[in-house]
């Protein structure tokens, strides 16, 4: 028997082609049902038991066949494991919680691949149960397992498509099942503000917008999962939806149209007021993203001759993100987008912020490799890359994901690459850029010779299918289920479909400031 389809692949995987007879009995040991930094892994195991009719699943009983989790120090990687499957059963070893969860989603994948499997594929017709079920076998392996990057995120874009707390916190399981660990949340941006602000009119015009308790309860919930959140409020470009409520704060049009800030005093104090609302929310260390791509330079009238520059303006919000951090007993970091020319940092701040370049495949390899290495090296500050796919993709995307991944793999200082999905919440219908691409997140593909488009389209092809089955195994990836949390169809602040096709969500989606 071939080892079964797992995602994200494992570091290490060693089976010589050998099984054993599925069991009729499973018990599961190691997990205190009590702990709550075991929690989720129990979840796990008994949501397993649930996908396996007819055995016997239970927790620390007899059952000859055992899944048992140990804690292990000599296990170096802290979100690492170990797992060997044998006659006698299967084993997870790691040495913190989140180890031992990732080595969970690992054996739910594999028994129920097990136990399934024969429906992916084919076999003589009208083959009985008994006989079906006598094919179904466990390879014997070891794995040994741990991420490439410590940071393997995915991007939402709660700016132009509501994301409803139901959704949310399904993207959390999904992600947390395929060992991703930080959710990018994207607030703000030309057309919707997707937080409602208490203090501020900012969100008060789009009935989806997340309130403090939903994000605070959001950060709860992903944290339980061993995923974190950071959100991202923009604050500087693409703030349509903000100087819709502050018209005198705006710049001019965005490098795309939308909205830029206009830079001084004004705008840093309602920055400020911003942060002060959103920082409390948050786990007690944190990363703030404050965007900065994509806008135009411009100063507010009065503030031409106060030495106003795009770098210096880098320190100022560095400063008040640091400052409200301060004031909410915070430790907080500050990510910025790299924008298409570059992001310029005081020199003081070069290894305290984290910048993100990003790129697209339809964008091209070479662009991809050509930032790696303006942005890689050893002596160099801290960078994450941004992949993923924007809404123009109708089914997703994951190959600007993977060259990011195989061309980061050698840059010591890159902290972690995020898929990200663009301009809508068709999580369903572009699930393949989250599916993909946490594969490639936790190991990279480090081929060089498969750009054709025969050999993209081949692995596409593989990777749909794959993913298909994935969806079959486990409920959290449904389709349906997954649209009926996400509610209507959104792409860039209108609804997709009748009877609101073309409609706004929010005024701001239609607020098109005279340029003149």
């Amino acid at each position: 028997m071939n080892a079964p389809p797992l995602q994200p692949p494992p570091h290490q995987l060693e089976h010589d082609g050998g099984s054993v007879p599925f069991p009729s009995a499973i018990s599961v040991h190691g997990i205190a049902a009590d702990d709550p930094a075991e929690r989720r892994t129990h979840e796990t195991m008994a949501a397993l038991g649930t996908r396996l009719p007819g055995v016997r699943f239970d927790l620390d009983g007899e059952a000859p066949y055992r899944i048992t989790f140990r804690c292990d120090e000599s296990v170096q990687h802290a979100e690492g494991y170990t797992l060997s499957s044998d006659e006698h059963g299967i084993t997870v070893s790691a040495r913190t919680a989140a180890g031992r969860f990732y080595g969970a989603q690992t054996v739910y994948q594999l028994l129920a691949h097990a136990f399934h499997g024969l429906r992916f594929g084919r076999f003589e017709h009208g083959m009985s149960v008994q006989a079906a079920a006598a094919r179904r076998v466990v390879p014997k392996l070891r794995i040994e397992d741990a991420p490439r990057f410590a940071v393997r995120g995915f991007s939402v874009d709660c700016g132009r498509a509501p994301y409803s707390p139901a959704l949310l916190r399904r993207v959390i399981r999904l992600m947390a099942h395929l060992k991703l660990n930080l959710l990018h949340l994207h607030l703000i941006d030309d057309e919707l503000c997707g937080f409602r602000f208490a203090n501020l009119p900012l969100g008060t015009e789009n009935p989806h917008a997340l309130t403090a308790a939903d994000l605070r309860e959001l950060v709860a919930y992903a944290r339980s999962y061993h995923v974190t959140v950071m959100p991202e409020i923009e604050s500087w470009g693409h703030v349509n939806s903000i100087v819709y409520h502050y018209p005198h704060l705006r710049g001019g049009a965005g490098e795309y149209g939308g909205s830029s800030f206009g830079i001084g005093e004004a705008t840093y104090d309602l920055i400020d007021k911003i942060l002060d609302e959103i920082v409390p929310c948050l786990e007690d260390t944190a990363a703030v993203h404050l965007g900065l791509d994509e806008a135009r330079w411009a100063v507010l009238p009065g503030e031409e001759d106060r030495g106003h520059t795009p770098e210096n303006m880098v320190g100022r919000l560095h400063e008040i993100l640091m400052r409200a951090g301060s004031r909410h007993a915070k430790n907080l970091t500050m990510h910025v987008w790299a924008d298409h020319g570059g992001r310029p940092l005081p020199a003081e701040l070069r290894d305290r912020i984290v910048v993100q370049p990003w790129g697209y495949h339809a964008q091209g390899i070479p662009a991809i490799v050509d930032q790696v290495r303006r942005y890689g090296g050893d002596d160099k500050p801290p960078v994450m890359f941004g992949g993923g796919a924007s809404w123009i993709r109708y089914h997703g995307d994951f190959e600007a994901t993977r060259v990011w991944a195989r061309e980061a793999n050698a840059q010591a200082n890159v902290l972690g690459i995020t898929p990200c999905l663009w301009g809508t919440n068709d999580l369903a219908g572009r699930l393949i850029t989250l599916y993909g691409g946490a594969g490639y997140v936790w190991k990279p593909d480090l081929s060089t010779d498969a750009e054709t488009p025969a050999a993209v389209e081949l692995r596409r092809n593989t990777l749909d299918q794959q993913m298909r089955q994935w969806q079959i195994l486990f409920p959290d990836a449904d389709h349906g289920a997954i649209n009926d949390d996400r509610g209507p169809e959104v792409e860039l602040g209108r609804y997709v479909w009748a009877p609101r096709a073309g409609e706004a969500v929010a005024p701001t989606a239609e607020f098109f400031p005279d340029e003149t």
